[in-house]
């Protein structure tokens, strides 16, 4: 694991166990990358990815549930790209299956990591 995979794991465990949400930009100021940068957003994405892997192999939670994007307070389209590559969610889900998705990962994520 490379040092910002395994800064923005300690990050966002550090949040679960106070049962927070956190912002894509918040994060990345965190982990010194520029959400606004094309290359760097994509990195992020790519980060978040291997975290939410590392997770679901180590307790069967998407760690990367619990960021948010700035204003609706939801995941970025990614998450739900990676739930259903790693098989945890339908390609044919549609919204609402979506959001009872992002919610049920933030509840075990909260009650794995939670305080």
């Amino acid at each position: 694991m490379d040092k910002k995979t395994q800064q923005t794991l300690q990050i966002l465990e550090e949040c679960a166990s106070e049962k927070k949400l956190v912002n894509y930009n918040i994060l990345y100021e965190q982990i010194k990358l520029d959400r606004e940068n094309p290359s760097d957003r994509n990195k992020g994405s790519k980060i978040l990815a291997e975290v939410s892997r590392i997770t679901i192999e180590k307790n069967k939670t998407m760690l990367s549930a619990i960021v948010t994007l700035k204003g609706d307070e939801s995941p970025a389209y990614g998450f739900y790209e990676l739930a259903t590559e790693l098989k945890l969610l339908k390609r044919s889900a549609n919204e609402k299956d979506k959001l009872g998705f992002w919610a049920e990962q933030i509840k075990k994520v909260f009650k794995v990591y939670g305080r």
